[in-house]
């Protein structure tokens, strides 16, 4: 029996729409997970404690042993293929040029929402878990004005104690740091919600290094690829911090005020002179700025300040760092921080005015039911 009208038209309208069947999928996928809306203890129970430790281990099983930075490679080939697929359209399109470009937009628009919908089943649905803020108890009059000049000079006053033990070590790498950072860190995670235990990152060189000195970025965490940079420029006693903040990332705190309070933590914990000076050092760096001091710092302590700051001064270019800075707050708002980029320094209300017990460990509210 030969084909109804109705089966004839269906099949020719499914040859129609098969090339935009991509384009279609992938574009609904990225506007129905953007619609979605756990809550914040559905994400925290299913997701941060559930689907992403097992993400994270299968993403970082075939990114993590490469020498290089994959997401540098997939980067400039994603790049290239897009140069590529709108030469080849404009090429193809015999005249209706206007058709060719519409569809290719479509079409490099469905592309980024397949990227989007990647970045947030792989790693940023964390932005919705139950924030830190709910999670420990903050006795809000430890935070005035006058407890936060007394903090700013106990930070000093560490810094001296470690600053001298701190330069005698010359750590082999990143992952030798890593390893003596390791019970602090998951101490510190566990603490604050995390029931996995999460390997310590392989720090990587990247590209796009000449970036990261022009912005006056420290570090970054790839959520498509978990992989982490660190700034190549910063100094021993800077690294361990930093890799600590970039490791909370991966471990699921995608806040950067969260990922600043968990790697001061673990560091000044660890009763070891390095991570715990890198951990002050970076608190010093995130106090306020109209922070009234009465303690000196000791003289290398001075010297270390002086050299970091001298050198984001000297590497830094002021027209990218406020591009980034404003690109940056308008995707930190985009994903639940409402405080945008100001959100890195909003850890010290939380140093000041949290309780924590004899391990340093901060105190977290008792969980109900």
């Amino acid at each position: 029996m030969g084909m109804t009208t109705a089966a004839k038209s269906m099949t020719a309208f499914v040859l129609r729409a098969k090339p935009y069947l991509f384009d279609a999928t992938a574009i609904a996928a990225a506007v129905a997970l953007k619609a979605l809306s756990p809550s914040p203890a559905w994400i925290e129970s299913h997701y941060s404690n559930g689907l992403y430790p097992a993400l994270d281990r299968a993403v970082r099983a075939c990114t993590g042993g490469a020498p290089f930075c994959v997401s540098d490679l997939l980067c400039v080939a994603a790049l290239a293929w897009l140069v590529r697929y709108w030469i080849v359209s404009l090429r193809r399109s015999r005249g209706a040029r206007a058709v060719a470009a519409a569809r290719a937009t479509v079409r490099t628009f469905a592309a980024f929402c397949l990227l989007y919908v990647w970045f947030l089943v792989s790693w940023a649905f964390n932005y919705g878990r139950v924030p830190l803020a709910e999670k420990i108890v903050v006795h809000n009059e430890r935070t005035s004005g006058t407890s936060v000049d007394a903090f700013a000079d106990r930070v000093i006053d560490e810094l001296s104690r470690y600053a001298r033990a701190a330069h005698r070590e010359r750590p082999d790498d990143d992952a030798s740091v890593a390893q003596r950072l390791l019970p602090t860190f998951e101490a510190t995670i566990a603490r604050l919600g995390d029931r996995s235990q999460f390997a310590p990152p392989r720090v990587k060189p990247t590209v796009f290094q000449p970036f990261m000195q022009l912005s006056a970025t420290s570090g970054f965490t790839n959520p498509w690829t978990h992989e982490v940079n660190l700034n190549a420029e910063a100094f021993t006693v800077e690294r361990p911090a930093l890799f600590a903040h970039e490791w909370a990332h991966l471990s699921g705190f995608a806040d950067e005020g969260e990922a600043n309070f968990i790697s001061a933590v673990a560091c000044t914990t660890a009763h070891d002179p390095l991570l715990a000076y890198s951990g002050w050092l970076l608190v010093w760096f995130n106090l306020p700025p109209d922070v009234h001091l009465t303690h000196r710092l000791s003289r290398t302590a001075y010297r270390d300040i002086t050299a970091i700051r001298e050198r984001y001064q000297r590497e830094e270019n002021a027209q990218v760092a406020r591009a980034q800075q404003v690109a940056y707050d308008s995707y930190l708002k985009s994903n639940r921080v409402a405080a945008g980029y100001a959100s890195y320094q909003l850890f010290i209300r939380w140093m000041t005015g949290a309780d924590f017990d004899r391990a340093g460990l901060p105190v977290v509210r008792a969980k109900s039911g």
